[in-house]
């Protein structure tokens, strides 16, 4: 079964900012991805890639809820045991 990572997040986070630096997730159940730097453009465009990577849909109207990288973890790999 797959798992999305929090190593795994980061870098798709910092693919979706389009910029070198990554961002820092040591506080990934506190920081929201506005603190990051993520707009509504970058946390969809996160989305997206995590969808197609892991095959999984990721509902929008629950998606609304996620603020943190570490609540993302907790939808997405719920979402992955489920469909496993």
């Amino acid at each position: 079964m797959a798992e999305l990572s929090l190593t795994e997040l980061r870098e798709i986070m910092r693919q979706s900012l389009g910029e070198d630096e990554v961002p820092d997730l040591a506080d990934a159940d506190t920081v929201t991805f506005e603190d990051l730097g993520l707009d509504s453009l970058a946390v969809l465009e996160t989305v997206n890639h995590i969808e197609r990577t892991y095959g999984v849909k990721l509902p929008e109207e629950e998606l609304a809820e996620v603020r943190t990288p570490h609540s993302m973890l907790i939808f997405v790999n719920e979402r992955l045991r489920a469909a496993a």
